[in-house]
């Protein structure tokens, strides 16, 4: 699904909407809060949690060292997002629609951890299964090798 350039540009657009969310809950706060202005927020984060399972589900462990770290620092971002957002919702009186939100935050991030650790267990059976494969092969391809030579001494 993702190219090392495309999910190097997924990462970066993830860290430019937490940015972006940063400094709207940013102005939220200075501004005071509405239902309004938070929901936009609230949707805008489950749209960067949603690119965040996105990036994960499709490179399940093949990530560069720099890509590794630029997605953990999203993660972080996010979880700093999410207690200021709660901390603004709370502040509001909104407890009860941040809860129901995160409620189904936390659902499809639990569904998404299950998914993302099938995949690497199926890829890690797929890796052993092709060094057994290539395994059986040298050995047959080692076997042909000595009964060719062995014909070949036999027939002089």
């Amino acid at each position: 699904m993702f190219g090392i350039g495309e999910t190097a540009a997924a990462i970066s657009g993830i860290l430019s909407a937490l940015r972006a969310l940063n400094e709207g809950i940013a102005t939220v706060k200075e501004s005071g809060a509405n239902a309004g202005s938070l929901g936009a927020l609230v949707s805008r984060y489950s749209t960067v949690e949603q690119k965040i399972q996105e990036v994960e589900q499709a490179k399940a462990g093949i990530l560069t060292v720099k890509q590794s770290l630029d997605l953990s620092l999203a993660k972080r971002q996010a979880e700093t997002f999410n207690r200021q957002l709660r901390d603004a919702m709370l502040m509001t009186g909104q407890a009860n629609v941040y809860n129901e939100v995160i409620a189904r935050v936390e659902e499809s991030k639990a569904a998404h951890a299950k998914s993302v650790a099938n995949l690497k267990k199926a890829r890690a059976k797929r890796r052993k299964e092709l060094k057994e494969v290539a395994l059986v092969l040298s050995i047959a391809f080692g076997v042909a090798l000595i009964a060719i030579a062995g014909v070949a001494f036999w027939m002089r």
